[in-house]
């Protein structure tokens, strides 16, 4: 989902959004499974739910702010994507 928001970006910033986008994916695909392993080492395991839950939610929030942003300085009857047909 957030892939279709950073593509929504300007021409010039597009390759550093998705670049952003994909760093930022693959740092929680290392660091979830790490964390998990931490706390059920420590003995936490029930406190698992609650950080990945935690991830989830700040995930749906700054999705949201940027969904907003994006709708904010979009122009006038601008959708941000362009109809090619082929023929």
């Amino acid at each position: 989902m957030i892939y279709a928001i950073s593509i929504r970006s300007t021409p010039a910033g597009r390759s550093t959004a998705v670049g952003w986008t994909s760093g930022m994916g693959r740092f929680g695909a290392v660091f979830g499974p790490w964390l998990g392993g931490q706390l059920l080492a420590s003995g936490n395991g029930d406190r698992g739910f609650t950080a990945f839950g935690l991830a989830g939610v700040s995930s749906v929030v700054f999705i949201g702010i940027a969904a907003l942003r994006s709708a904010r300085h979009a122009q006038p009857g601008e959708t941000g994507q362009k109809l090619v047909t082929v023929g």
